[in-house]
């Protein structure tokens, strides 16, 4: 590990992923100065890669033009040794995600303070005075910090959407965010303001007070559908509990799919929990804090100590920072084990009432087979460049038709089952990695159901292994946690296994399912 990047010493190694690390750091000044930062990096091999450095210079210039209490502060910005590294305040504390059985209330005055924060993003402005029209997309309880003082702050601008960028923010086909946190308008690709991160907002609100996921499904598409169609409950209905008045309708103004009916701001949505807040008392948001988070409290001063005291501590085995669906992003060439101190720090990281209508899918097969069109279209533009590579192979063992073509630096993964399946698939190294004749830099696969589909069912049991715990895709599904004990329709199955940092395939292993038969898959 690096011991400086410019003025900064490096005390710990806080996260570690496949393009970079979360680093905490120091820096000294005269006398007794002394100031603990949290340094994100991304790692030279990676800082190579244009689509990559455009990302991260963007979400230094976002934070560095954001000022509010809400929004964890950048201090500075430099590259040392062909390393990318952004300094940041650190923020001793949890992600919501952690929180369990929050009190409403206390949810209420969380979520109004991580809106207060969301808003002052909205209405940032360049020098000019030009609002830059940022939308953040990827609210979630990962992103979302309560500290040990009891104030929130909002974090990982990392995709945020805004004008200006250098990095190409939505892809043709692509859908950025965590599914089961996207409003209805960022499912369906279509054009998004402010507002969809109130429709975010709502969603971790209405979690947080009920206890259990709102959207859940057990593929993308499934999440999608969810999103776009199921029934939505007020949070009193799916506790079937009174609740202080107005807090539904506070939630439930934020859940509007129509964005001309949603709450138009974070601002007016934290006005509506505030006034919840008020009118029904009770204890504040750093009363609590200081009562239910003292154990942790004082188990991270402890580490603290003995860290900036010199001590050498063993790493810890992390979690998962929650996993972030982001078609465009770069998979390493190796996956790391994360790192993580007993503390979080300031980076990283429904009940169905009416079943959902098959013709709202249409908007994501559309986009899907149309990214498949492109890619083939590529394929065939650049085919003559190389001739050392198959066009098309099948063999008895794997009859389906596979085109080899080296992407540009970036993975796409989509699915769609229908009558015929449509796998797409392309995890490429960094762009320098990438040169003529290079066989496994990416792979296309298209897939038909030619024979008839076999019947019956069989079970998969699916285990992960140590030091990367990785996350497991059945067919392209939403990932989960392992270990995974799954029902199956008898036929061909693709599982993968995934980074839980950044999504990276660790591990793809094809299986053919028999009716009533059980597989064992365990990560290699």
């Amino acid at each position: 590990m690096t011991a400086r990047f410019g003025k900064y010493e490096i005390l710990y190694e806080l996260k570690s992923g496949g393009m970079g690390s979360v680093l905490l750091g120091r820096k000294r000044g005269p006398g007794a100065f002394e100031q603990l930062v949290a340094i994100k990096t991304i790692r030279p091999d990676y800082a190579k890669a244009e689509t990559v450095r455009a990302m991260f210079l963007d979400e230094a210039a976002i934070l560095a033009r954001l000022n509010h209490p809400g929004i964890a502060t950048v201090h500075d910005f430099g590259e040392d040794g062909g390393t990318l590294y952004m300094v940041m305040e650190y923020v001793a504390g949890i992600a919501m995600r952690d929180l369990h059985e929050l009190p409403p209330m206390i949810a209420a005055r969380a979520i109004a303070e991580a809106a207060r924060g969301l808003h002052a993003a909205h209405e940032a402005r360049d020098p000019s005075g030009t609002p830059l029209g940022l939308v953040h997309r990827d609210i979630s309880p990962d992103n979302l910090m309560v500290g040990y003082d009891g104030h929130v702050k909002v974090i990982d601008f990392g995709i945020a959407l805004v004008k200006n960028r250098q990095a190409p923010v939505t892809e043709f086909g692509t859908v950025k965010g965590k599914p089961p946190y996207m409003s209805p308008e960022q499912v369906k690709n279509e054009p998004m303001d402010r507002r969809s991160d109130v429709f975010s907002l709502g969603i971790v609100t209405w979690e947080m007070i009920v206890g259990r996921s709102l959207f859940e499904g057990d593929s993308l598409y499934a999440i999608a559908l969810a999103v776009e169609q199921q029934v939505l409950v007020p949070p009193s209905r799916a506790l079937g509990t009174q609740l202080p008045t107005g807090l539904d309708a506070a939630v439930m103004g934020a859940l509007e799919r129509d964005p001309d009916r949603r709450t138009p701001t974070a601002a007016a949505f934290a006005e509506a929990l505030e006034g919840v807040v008020q009118a029904s008392g009770g204890e504040s948001l750093a009363g609590w804090a200081e009562r239910e988070l003292d154990a942790k409290r004082t188990e991270h001063r402890a580490w603290l100590a003995r860290i900036v005291g010199g001590t050498p501590l063993p790493r810890a085995k992390g979690r998962a920072s929650g996993l972030q669906t982001e078609v465009g992003a770069v998979a390493p060439p190796a996956p790391l084990p994360q790192v993580d101190p007993s503390a979080d720090t300031s980076l990283g990281p429904a009940e169905r009432e009416s079943a959902p209508r098959r013709r709202s899918i249409a908007p994501l097969v559309v986009v899907s087979v149309a990214v498949l069109v492109t890619a083939i279209a590529i394929y065939l533009a650049t085919a003559g460049r190389h001739h050392d590579q198959p066009i098309a192979t099948a063999t008895p063992d794997a009859p389906v038709p596979v085109i080899t073509a080296a992407p540009r630096d970036a993975s796409v993964s989509i699915s769609i089952t229908a009558d015929a399946t449509v796998a797409i698939v392309a995890d490429a190294p960094p762009a320098h990695a990438i040169h003529h004749g290079h066989h496994d830099a990416g792979v296309i696969a298209i897939t038909r159901a030619i024979d008839a589909a076999p019947v019956g069912e069989g079970v998969v049991d699916i285990r992960s292994k140590p030091p990367v715990y990785a996350n497991i895709s059945i067919d392209g599904a939403f990932p989960v946690n392992p270990p995974l004990h799954k029902k199956l329709a008898a036929g061909h199955h693709v599982i993968r296994f995934l980074a839980p940092t950044n999504s990276a395939v660790l591990d793809t292993q094809p299986i053919d399912l028999g009716d009533g038969q059980t597989l064992i898959v365990i990560q290699h």
